[in-house]
């Protein structure tokens, strides 16, 4: 039987800010200042690859690496309004994904051992964190971001998956990974963990996993 489980955070427990955010035909960036949904996923793209790999340091916290980051993207496309307004519009993006933070709370209360393996920056994270309140569920030293290892979850390395089987001290063949990202997942089993793919699509991801869970008997 597992005895822990890793969760990568968006798409599976929050829904996922930068698709969402930049992208969305309604609410998104792109759609409310009639920007090119390409150029901005060109941009967006390079600014993650900056800062999905970018710790704090001791200069730096999470909100001045956020301001940096928006005023990256307002330059780029010679927008006026400050990045107080696009960090105000991100809160309205992060919202758990339906059923996940009750299921954390049942694997919680069973003594599963439970961690995080995102690749996320610094703000995204902290504002998950906060609004979610994750810190209920998992410790400190089992939150593992790319920003913190420096690599991603698809680096051919393992690194990010070294980091976390590390951190929670215990034999890979012990856990279970989700992710709703096939080429992710399929390169955590290729380190050798067992993973499951998160149907983010679905609003019934969480009844979904929890059943599989139940087959697995880890609940």
């Amino acid at each position: 039987m597992a005895q822990a489980l890793i969760f990568d955070v968006g798409g599976v427990l929050a829904h996922d800010v930068w698709e969402n955010l930049l992208l969305d035909k309604k609410k998104g960036v792109a759609s409310k200042f009639n920007l090119d949904v390409k150029e901005v996923r060109k941009v967006a793209k390079s600014l993650w690859a900056e800062y999905a790999h970018r710790p704090l340091n001791i200069k730096d916290d999470w909100e001045v690496l956020e301001r940096e980051y928006w005023d990256s993207f307002i330059r780029h496309f010679q927008l006026s309004e400050p990045a107080d307004y696009f960090i105000n519009l991100t809160e309205k993006f992060i919202r758990p994904v339906p059923g996940m933070l009750e299921l954390l709370e049942r694997l919680h209360s069973r003594g599963v051992r439970l961690a995080i393996c995102s690749n996320n920056t610094e703000f995204w994270f902290n504002r998950q964190t906060h609004k979610l309140n994750l810190g209920r569920f998992f410790q400190p030293g089992n939150i593992i971001l790319s920003s913190r290892v420096g690599a991603s979850k698809s680096s051919p390395d393992y690194e990010m998956f070294k980091t976390v089987i590390s951190a929670l001290n215990m034999d890979k063949s012990d856990c279970i990974f989700v992710d709703d990202r096939q080429e992710t997942v399929t390169h955590g089993v290729e380190f050798g963990i067992t993973g499951i793919i998160f149907p983010s699509h679905s609003e019934q991801g969480a009844l979904y996993l929890e059943a599989l869970l139940r087959r697995m008997n880890v609940l």
